[in-house]
């Protein structure tokens, strides 16, 4: 069991830099390490956090071309939706709860997002000290940029897919996180 450890950080330890430009198909390192763990539900589970760090790294480059990270994007799609739903105040509070985040990572995204005009803070009218977070009027072109981006890597991602096979894969994503979920009830 210790050398199944050692090989499961050795993967995890790998430069996920250049994963991209390996050949995953034609026996690339990283298929050859994962092929080589003989606990499909340690290959499964280690997959799935390769899968998330490249994913992240495709995001934030394409992101990055308009000067957003994902972070902020999920924020402000967030803050979009919640806006055009009702006209209700939308708090920092609330976003830290929403995505599981403290405080200073939050304030962080917002200080950013105002910095670049895309958000304005301004007092609550509840409570003055807890700032409500707008969107301000002119983001449809920064968004409309955002969706391409976004459309793109996700056509990218699932490229090859049937409905079926799309389907199954979400019903056995889910049922992780449902697992995932009960663990943390249990701890």
């Amino acid at each position: 069991m210790l050398e199944l450890h050692d090989e499961v950080l050795e993967l995890h330890d790998m430069d996920i830099g250049n994963i991209e430009c390996m050949d995953l198909k034609d026996g690339g390192a990283i298929r050859k390490n994962l092929d080589a763990l003989d606990d499909i539900k340690v290959r499964i589970a280690v997959t799935m956090g390769f899968i998330e760090k490249v994913m992240k790294n495709r995001f934030d480059r394409e992101l990055d071309r308009i000067g957003l990270t994902i972070a902020q994007v999920q924020v402000l799609i967030y803050i979009l939706r919640e806006q055009h739903k009702q006209d209700r105040e939308i708090t920092a509070r609330e976003l830290e709860q929403r995505f599981r985040v403290s405080n200073p990572t939050m304030s962080g995204i917002l200080r950013r997002l105002e910095k670049k005009g895309i958000i304005e803070r301004k007092p609550g009218s509840q409570d003055k000290r807890n700032k409500q977070i707008r969107i301000k009027a002119d983001v449809e072109q920064l968004y409309m940029q955002v969706d391409q981006r976004v459309n793109q890597e996700k056509r990218r991602l699932f490229e090859g897919f049937t409905e079926d096979e799309l389907e199954g894969l979400s019903k056995s994503l889910t049922k992780i996180l449902h697992n995932l979920d009960q663990i943390g009830k249990e701890e």
